[in-house]
């Protein structure tokens, strides 16, 4: 049994430091997905806050890790759009995006600690737009199934593969912009 799922049956069993742990594995990849959408850590941070909260709450029960995981992305995600429609940010969201990125990339970076490569790519995932970076984060840096990024962003396995490669494609292009070598990506 994943470390994830072990400790969320321990917190389903009255153990508070099962959810402690819960918290220490994802919080990172929950913050900075979840920054994706929002482009401002405060509120990206009490965002992933409440998903976590409904996870308490509700106390879905999961048979695989990657439905644990799956579960709070799609929290995130759907609490993301929520509050975007609530700002009625939905339509300047990439105006705002251009000028929040090197405030917001910078706390990001402080707190994720990422590698050269990792950030290189992130920030070059930046200038994707938002179906290809979401897609690109479930499916390679968080290794959700074709199926399970599917489920999360609303859409077919067919939809989602096609959508994987043209954003794939875009990212190349960008990357190869920015002097890495295909070696490299």
């Amino acid at each position: 049994m994943e470390r994830g799922l072990e400790n969320y049956l321990r917190y389903l069993n009255g153990d508070q430091g099962g959810l402690r742990v819960i918290v220490e594995l994802y919080w990172n990849s929950m913050l900075l997905f979840t920054n994706g959408y929002i482009h401002n850590l405060n509120d990206a941070e009490d965002i992933a806050q409440e998903a976590l909260i409904k996870l308490s709450i509700k106390r879905p029960k999961f048979e695989h890790e990657s439905q644990l995981k799956a579960y709070l992305f799609k929290i995130c995600r759907n609490l993301s759009i929520n509050y975007l429609k609530k700002h009625g940010r939905m339509q300047s969201m990439a105006q705002e995006m251009t000028e929040n990125i090197k405030d917001d990339m910078q706390e990001v970076e402080g707190r994720m600690e990422l590698e050269d490569t990792k950030l290189r790519m992130h920030h070059a995932m930046q200038s994707l737009k938002q179906e290809y970076r979401e897609v690109l984060y479930l499916r390679y840096f968080e290794g959700l199934s074709a199926k399970e990024a599917a489920k999360i962003m609303k859409c077919s396995e067919k939809q989602l593969t096609a959508t994987a490669y043209q954003a794939r494609q875009q990212l190349k292009k960008i990357l190869e912009k920015e002097g890495f070598s295909i070696e490299n990506i």
